[in-house]
């Protein structure tokens, strides 16, 4: 809207020109004076679209913190799915362990389907008792293991992230200073090309 809004302002001293000239062709005494104040004005009007270039490329210089904007939000999602994963490993090896307890006292601290199959149908036979322990000893193992590997997962990732994040930060402070001091430089050349401009056409005023 800024940017529309400038253009618009440029346009008008166009116009302005434009009237000049063409007031200078049917004046006598004034038409030289007339048609210097037309020429800075279509020259001062002209000068806008490389102002709006330069503004452009102020532009994408702040665009491109909001690609990192996005690109954050996936590293974000990239340690929230990593920490779920690691929740539900913890969670489940915190399940076998119960019931790797509960088999071997053979007291059921939780509702159970097979506590309440046990009941029904008495308990069942060591054998196949000491077959569930050991299966349940290799799960828990494997279990621990996914636990150890998620939590290191976890803590790398936000060591690395931590890294990135502050390098950004000192980046864009440093882009984000130089991009605005540009900026405020070239909106002060511009006011005073603009009171350079009416300046000049003064004078060329004052000479008719």
């Amino acid at each position: 809207r800024v940017a529309d809004r400038l253009y618009g302002v440029f346009k008008v001293h166009g116009n302005y020109g434009r009237v000049f000239s063409e007031w200078s062709a049917i004046e006598k005494e004034m038409g030289d004076g007339l048609q210097s104040a037309g020429h800075h004005m279509d020259a001062y009007a002209a000068s806008i679209d490389d102002i709006l270039e330069e503004e452009e490329h102020y532009a994408d210089q702040l665009k491109e913190y909001l690609f990192y904007a996005e690109a954050l939000r996936a590293v974000c999602r990239k340690h929230e799915l990593t920490q779920f994963e690691l929740e539900m490993a913890s969670q489940d090896l915190i399940s076998k362990k119960q019931q790797r307890e509960e088999l071997a006292t053979g007291i059921v601290r939780t509702f159970s389907f097979k506590g309440m199959t046990n009941k029904l149908f008495g308990q069942e036979a060591p054998e196949q008792r000491e077959a569930r322990l050991k299966l349940l000893e290799e799960l828990i193992a494997e279990g621990e293991e996914a636990v150890k590997e998620k939590t290191v997962e976890c803590e790398e990732h936000v060591e690395r992230a931590w890294v990135d994040m502050q390098r950004f930060e000192e980046q864009k402070d440093k882009d984000l200073r130089e991009a605005l001091i540009n900026y405020a430089v070239m909106q002060i050349s511009m006011c005073k090309k603009g009171i350079q401009v009416w300046s000049n056409a003064k004078e060329c005023f004052l000479k008719m």
